[in-house]
């Protein structure tokens, strides 16, 4: 398999998410339609994995796909949708596409990559576009805002963790294991903060559900995992470069959230920053690491 199919995956599908889960949001908390999201979800692909006859993961491979499940779709996504409840959802998307400055950030401490000049311009960009974005314009949205670049910086670190943790070899198993630790955090947090008593489902929110859980986590989410274990983790993380733009299209045509001059500046440099980042000439170490997945 080349990497082609699943970057388009994750390209088109996930940025059609901010959109799923800002309709989701209508009937179900964002814990909680995240929790069932990746509970269900886990469930199905763990079932499909024991029914293969694969080899079941070893202690160290579960250790390493709870921090990861931690890091990436419960604080990753459950950050951006509890994000979503203050702010549209092509906004959401253009602060979690920072996460490739969160990835270079990773990769200088945990291995010791040096940062070169069009990665330094990039990082510069990139900040400066959503300090454009998150210009404070009321209590709620500052916070959800702050919750949503937590969300971006975790699912970017975890994405280098993801490099030097043991993991199973078929990436439909460590999915399906990532997944259900996130949807164990999830559960728990959506109790404690008393959403089940929030709960209105409508027919809209459960098609919303049904679609992250089948395109946004089983499809997309396993393609990401594909990528991990095949590509750079500049690379993969190259779809944080068109999701935002997939959500604000659709934000805007389907949903009628607004696109004033803000976010049109904010979303050139935050693509700036991240284009200058990710089609740099990669380090030879990391052009090493490359070769050896491919």
């Amino acid at each position: 398999m080349t990497s082609i199919g699943p970057l388009f995956i994750v390209y088109v599908v996930w940025g059609s998410t901010y959109l799923a889960q800002k309709i989701g949001l209508e009937g179900l908390p964002p814990l909680t339609l995240n929790a069932t999201r990746f509970l269900i979800a886990g469930a199905l692909l763990f079932a499909y994995c024991l029914a293969r006859r694969w080899p079941r993961p070893t202690a160290a491979q579960w250790r390493a796909g709870a921090v990861q499940g931690l890091l990436l779709p419960a604080a990753g996504t459950g950050g951006a949708a509890w994000a979503e409840q203050a702010l549209p959802s092509g906004t959401t998307a253009l602060l979690l596409a920072t996460i490739p400055l969160w990835i270079v950030v990773g990769r200088r401490f945990a291995d010791r990559e040096r940062i070169g000049r069009p990665v330094a311009l990039g990082l510069l960009a990139g900040v400066a576009g959503v300090a454009v974005l998150a210009r404070p314009s009321g209590g709620g949205s500052t916070a959800a805002t702050v919750v949503a670049l937590a969300g971006a910086a975790c699912w970017g670190l975890g994405t280098v963790y993801a490099g030097h943790a043991p993991r199973p070899a078929h990436a439909l198993q460590a999915s399906a294991m990532e997944m259900l630790a996130a949807g164990g955090v999830l559960t728990v947090l959506a109790i404690v903060s008393g959403e089940p008593a929030r709960v209105h489902v409508t027919g809209r929110s459960v098609t919303a559900l049904a679609y992250l859980v089948v395109f946004g986590s089983i499809v997309a989410y396993t393609a990401y995992t594909w990528l991990l274990d095949h590509v750079a983790p500049r690379v993969a993380g190259t779809y944080a470069f068109v999701n935002p733009v997939v959500a604000v299209l659709l934000g805007a045509w389907l949903l009628g959230e607004p696109i004033g001059p803000r976010e049109w500046v904010a979303t050139a440099m935050i693509a700036v920053g991240v284009g200058l980042i990710v089609l740099a000439p990669p380090v030879t170490a990391e052009r090493d690491l490359a070769l050896q997945k491919g």
